[in-house]
């Protein structure tokens, strides 16, 4: 009976040495673990993700994990002019982020020809058959401010969340065309991307890709846009909703084009009114948070390469 009573504490005592043995040899480890992991319960709270099994927790914490280990390791760089921080994309693997967040470049040879050149910004009033361009020679007579911040002028409404539907094309037509119709009414209406979204699409495509070019070619076909609390956004294409389409809420009657890469040309459409434009992304932009951001604008060692609508404001 006694040595019944003792195997129990032998093998106790065994466990004790071999927990004692790996903390010894990984106890370090194990504590950055712990640390990282109540930082990813702290991200997950912040941004209320929530995983349906364990297993892809565990998944998405080592993706975080090197997310956090990237950035950090960024921002001790020296003369960074920007900062890198936690977002809401901090689990997304670098491929998930651009698949979801970001166009490719697949486009018709002659859509690729006019981006090689162009820009998209709205503009009221007729315009020549596939748009004018601003360039200095245009506008010569126009005195361009130091700075411009349409934001302070109420012409910019919030920041809105595309989702992980690729349709940031739609985004920065709706803004472009808010901005304008804010400088000509006083008026700052928040629109519908959805509409854009759902029904100039073909020839657009949906969450996969579009261009802000024929998205405004099809509101002004269309004789505007309507609000985004009449067509609200859903995060995917739909069918057309034709009867809230037609509600017509701001109006725009065609589109100048900015020459691609001179920035002349694009201060002084930015002078006059948000302007809608797309740029190369790198991926660390995933993890932007402030500061003037520096990088490779046309990585050639990513095909296709990765395209991202914003307004410039």
């Amino acid at each position: 009976m006694a040595a019944y009573q003792q195997a129990p504490a032998l093998l106790c005592a065994c466990l004790m040495l071999v927990l004692m043995a790996g903390a010894a040899s990984g106890g370090r480890v194990d504590v950055e673990d712990m640390l990282m992991m109540d930082r990813f319960r702290g991200w997950q709270a912040t941004y209320n993700r929530s995983y349906l099994t364990a297993a892809e927790r565990l998944r998405r914490f080592e993706v975080y994990r090197q997310n956090m280990e990237l950035i950090e390791a960024t921002n001790r760089r020296a003369g960074l002019s920007y900062q890198l921080g936690e977002t809401p994309f901090t689990d997304l693997t670098s491929e998930e982020f651009l698949a979801t967040h970001t166009m490719s470049t697949r486009l018709h040879a002659s859509e690729a020809a006019r981006r090689h050149r162009e820009l998209i910004t709205t503009h009221a009033g007729p315009v020549s058959d596939g748009g004018r361009q601003w360039n200095r020679n245009y506008t010569t007579d126009l005195d361009v401010p130091e700075s411009v911040d349409w934001r302070t002028k109420g012409a910019v409404t919030p920041v809105k969340d595309q989702g992980a539907c690729g349709s940031c094309w739609s985004f920065v037509t709706v803004a472009a065309i808010e901005g304008l119709h804010k400088i000509r009414t006083g008026q700052l209406v928040s629109l519908s991307e959805q509409a854009v979204l759902d029904c100039s699409s073909p020839p657009n495509h949906g969450c996969n890709r579009g261009d802000p070019a024929a998205a405004i070619d099809w509101v002004s076909a269309n004789g505007g846009l309507t609000t985004e609390s009449d067509y609200p956004y859903v995060g995917r294409q739909g069918k057309c909703k034709l009867d809230k389409a037609r509600n017509h809420v701001a109006k725009i009657k065609g589109r100048k084009l900015v020459d691609q890469n001179n920035e002349a040309a694009l201060e002084v459409a930015v002078a006059q009114q948000p302007v809608a434009v797309d740029m190369n992304v790198d991926p660390i932009l995933q993890h932007y948070k402030s500061g003037v951001f520096h990088g490779p604008c046309d990585p050639e060692d990513r095909q296709p390469r990765r395209h991202h609508g914003g307004v410039r404001c």
